[in-house]
């Protein structure tokens, strides 16, 4: 698409029919406790302009665990999807959508929390300028703990469920579809996350379908990082480096053909947090004096200072990306009594169940540090859109600067908090002196 094309507009994501052509689904801000959640409604547009609107999809969110939309359509009803690059399948629960078609085939997805399940159909789909008359999905009529209406998986068709159901071209995911309708436009799409205003949130971002946001145009010089393992079905690349205070944290893998050295790690848009190996958390958190390590059946997380902060950086093979400091605690009210406290918890935290795909999950904590580029393999018949995949990224944060700022924008963060609460007195199961539990 031409670059004289190029200007930002509201994320749109259309499931019907007819009303493509008065009417289009724009995401607003919403704000809300977990998730990244969006305001989605049909609003006119101008057909007149409708073609300038170029590639670029501006988002609005408020995370602390998925990326969500909130879509209501023309009937009043309201429902939700998670963007998601960790998966690869659409699916929705809304049953006033204009389905194309039904089948009679039925799958049941599972993830790594929760599962839904129903039957194969087809229905309109358009993502920004990008419009795919037939997509599959999934028509779903049953969830397991899942507080959402859908999700729009974004990885590779090796990941689908559905094709590999319905084993033909036309159960491809949604990006496969775009890639393969417009074969002029550059198969890759880029997400940058915004902050709030205090840097501790996402406050909105950009999407893109190949074309770079132009403020992060420098991107196209960066090393494109190859899917790892070479077979990966996923966003994983290889991490080659880690390091906490300018001391490296020894990395390994669990993951079967991973390098000697490195971590398999999956770069994922479907959580704002971050599950790492335990050694990793603890080598993060255990260099923050005053710090405590709560661990109880079922939940293993750190308590931390919120004034104290770690350097901590992740290499790719090539130069460190740093995190800004204030990415590690998540600011948090605790009750001892009958007063209430602020605490810092852990954003970095162990994986609780075993996986053998992947070492590190990197989510929004990561992701709002880095310009990221998702580079698809060129599509064959042989639906392989995962050879030669690859990542990039461009570091957003200035080192030196966000170490220096950390103390001043947590200090004024925390003013309209309670007063902050005296770790000496947590133990290290989440209780505290007086009997009272801390909840991550």
């Amino acid at each position: 698409m031409s670059s004289t094309h190029f200007s930002i507009f509201a994320f749109a994501l259309i499931v019907c029919g007819k009303l493509l052509e008065s009417n289009a689904l724009a995401i607003i801000r919403d704000d809300h406790s977990i998730g990244f959640y969006f305001d989605a409604h049909y609003k006119p547009t101008n057909d007149a302009t409708n073609t300038t609107f170029g590639s670029l999809i501006s988002v609005t969110s408020e995370s602390d665990l998925e990326v969500r939309a909130t879509f209501t359509n023309l009937s009043d009803l309201d429902f939700n999807l998670v963007l998601d690059t960790g998966s690869s399948d659409l699916w929705v629960t809304s049953q006033q959508i204009k389905i194309n078609s039904k089948t009679s085939d039925s799958i049941n997805l599972t993830y790594g929390l929760g599962s839904a399940s129903g039957n194969i159909a087809y229905a309109a789909v358009q993502l920004g300028t990008y419009r795919v008359q037939n997509q599959v999905f999934l028509n779903v009529d049953k969830t397991y703990e899942q507080a959402t209406d859908g999700i729009l998986g974004l990885g590779f068709i090796s990941l689908s469920m559905i094709e590999k159901k319905i084993k033909k071209k036309s159960a491809r995911p949604i990006m496969a579809n775009i890639v393969e309708q417009n074969p002029s436009t550059p198969n890759f799409m880029a997400l940058a996350l915004e902050r709030t205003s205090d840097n501790e949130n996402t406050s909105g971002g950009t999407i893109t379908i190949g074309e770079y946001d132009p403020r992060f145009k420098d991107v196209s010089k960066t090393p494109k990082y190859p899917l790892a393992p070479s077979k990966s079905a996923r966003w994983t690349i290889a991490l080659s480096g880690m390091q906490v205070n300018g001391h490296d944290v020894t990395l390994k893998s669990v993951v079967k053909g991973a390098k000697k050295g490195t971590a398999i790690s999956l770069i994922d848009s479907g959580t704002s947090l971050a599950n790492i190996p335990s050694d990793a958390v603890d080598a993060i958190y255990g260099a923050i004096s005053g710090s405590v390590h709560i661990q109880t059946s079922g939940q293993d997380f750190w308590v931390v200072p919120c004034l104290g902060q770690a350097n901590l950086s992740f290499s790719f093979g090539f130069d460190y990306l740093p995190i800004n400091p204030l990415e590690l605690t998540r600011p948090a009210i605790f009750t001892d009594g009958n007063t209430q406290y602020t605490v810092c918890t852990s954003a970095f935290r162990p994986q609780l169940s075993r996986t053998d795909s992947m070492d590190f999950l990197l989510g929004d904590v990561f992701m709002r540090n880095v310009y990221s580029v998702f580079n698809f393999g060129n599509l064959t018949s042989n639906n392989d859109d995962d050879k030669g995949a690859s990542i990039q990224f461009l570091s957003r944060s200035n080192k030196d600067q966000v170490y220096q700022d950390f103390q001043k924008q947590r200090t004024q963060n925390l003013k309209n908090l309670p007063p902050l609460y005296d770790l000496s007195k947590l133990r290290s199961d989440g209780t505290s002196s007086d009997g009272e539990r801390i909840n991550p």
